[in-house]
């Protein structure tokens, strides 16, 4: 079984390569970067590839990782590989699994015989374990497409990641005032989801950000753009992620790799 540590800490690789070390056949290649992963997988196919979310302060994401490997060898399962403590880990998951549907996801935490569960069940052709099986991120994983319908969201939202004003909203997205307002009535209660689900410890942060902006805000008539915009700015580094670009832009399908599901793009060019 040949597998795939995408991670910028080599010591991820020892510490998967320590888990799996009682299965002479399992054969490991580390790639530290996303951006050195597509030349990897040109020397061949790959079973099972475990990504990182972040890469320090490289620009690509687990996301890039995920979308090469999609492209370049869509019969590799991917598991998703983090720290529970990385910033946007939340909607980089529900990213994950809204448009990848990794195989597993696990904690750099995870016992080696959590590992060795995972990597068994993959080798056995089984389903990943409940633990690992991604559950509330998998069932809620529309929610990304909720807040990225469409490529002016993705504008706007950026553009709230400096502003809560509605006109200088639509100043730096390129849209009217009202395009504003209509985003801002769509994507509130996707938001108040996703904090619901997710994001309770970002209750009191964004508490906080939403009275300041009220404070500062001389128009009181578009109230929910305040928590909006404290949504945006501590989740920044997710809406600036380069890979969404690409992902919002065309249709998906749904196509078989092994016994999991797996989402695939049509029509898309590389280098786009």
């Amino acid at each position: 079984m040949k597998i795939l540590v995408i991670d910028d800490l080599f010591s991820t690789n020892l510490q998967v390569a320590h888990a799996v070390q009682e299965w002479q056949d399992c054969l490991l290649k580390w790639v530290q970067y996303p951006e050195n992963l597509e030349s990897a997988l040109t020397g061949g196919t790959f079973d099972l590839a475990f990504v990182d979310l972040h890469y320090g302060r490289r620009r690509a994401t687990g996301l890039t990782a995920q979308h090469v490997i999609s492209d370049s060898s869509p019969s590799t399962r991917t598991v998703v590989y983090s720290n529970e403590q990385e910033d946007n880990r939340v909607l980089l998951l529900l990213a994950s699994y809204h448009y990848f549907d990794p195989f597993a996801v696990l904690s750099k935490s995870a016992s080696n015989e959590e590992i060795r569960a995972v990597v068994g069940a993959a080798r056995g052709g089984r389903r990943a374990p409940a633990f690992a099986a991604g559950g509330a991120y998998g069932e809620a994983a529309l929610l990304i497409g909720e807040l990225l319908k469409r490529e002016s969201d993705l504008r706007i939202w950026r553009a709230l990641t400096q502003y809560s004003e509605r006109s200088a909203i639509g100043g730096k997205s390129g849209l009217s005032a009202s395009a504003v307002s209509r985003f801002a009535d769509e994507k509130f209660p996707v938001v108040e989801d996703v904090r619901s689900r997710f994001l309770g410890l970002e209750h009191e942060a964004v508490h906080a950000m939403v009275q300041q902006d009220r404070k500062n805000d001389k128009d009181q008539r578009f109230p929910r753009l305040a928590p909006l915009h404290a949504f945006a700015v501590i989740q920044a580094e997710f809406f600036h992620d380069r890979e969404l670009e690409k992902l919002i832009a065309g249709p998906r399908e749904m196509e078989p790799a092994g016994d999991a599901p797996r989402r695939r793009r049509l029509g898309r060019r590389r280098g786009r």
